[in-house]
């Protein structure tokens, strides 16, 4: 009688089985890893992990009569933009500001205090403000994000943000806070 068994047979006949079996589950084990990986790196861009970061950009207003009502309203636009937001504007005369000295020159916030209050605007009295900022920042409370954006023009260079804590200048709607670098 002649042996039938070609050259790769299994003297057993259970090895070819087992055989089977370990191949199966590592094609189930790698099918499962590809998977698992895809679905890891779904969320990330083809051209490859992201970075978020937020700046500030230093806006520029523009003040308008809009008609015959008495609402004015700012263009606002950041470089490297072109577009441009009809937004209202309250009246300084509406807009109760604080300045803080972060600096130490003597007399800087009450200036900075009379020009606001000779430009209409409802002022508190000035005081000092620690750390010394840089640069001079104008905080605004929610809702007044617009008059922060004009104030711009009576300190300019100074980086326009929301208020950090609500217990800062309690009372104002915008807070002036000259810094390192203001001139006068």
């Amino acid at each position: 009688m002649t042996n039938n068994k070609g050259k790769h047979a299994s003297q057993t006949p259970g090895t070819f089985y087992r055989d089977l079996a370990i191949m199966i589950v590592g094609v189930i084990l790698v099918g499962a890893a590809v998977f698992f990986l895809l679905y890891l790196f779904a969320d990330e861009p083809a051209t490859g992990p992201t970075t978020t970061s937020t700046t500030f950009a230093e806006p520029t207003s523009t003040i308008a009569d809009t008609s015959t009502t008495d609402g004015l309203s700012t263009t606002t636009s950041t470089p490297g933009t072109t577009s441009s937001t009809s937004v209202d504007v309250r009246p300084p005369s509406e807009v109760t500001v604080v300045v803080l000295n972060s600096m130490g020159l003597d007399g800087a916030a009450s200036e900075k205090t009379s020009e606001l209050s000779e430009a209409g605007y409802q002022t508190l009295t000035p005081d000092n403000y620690e750390p010394e900022q840089d640069p001079s920042r104008i905080w605004y409370r929610e809702g007044f994000a617009p008059e922060a954006a004009v104030l711009l023009e009576h300190l300019p260079g100074a980086a326009v943000e929301p208020i950090p804590d609500e217990s800062i200048g309690e009372g104002a709607d915008v807070v002036l806070v000259l810094g390192a670098g203001y001139g006068g």
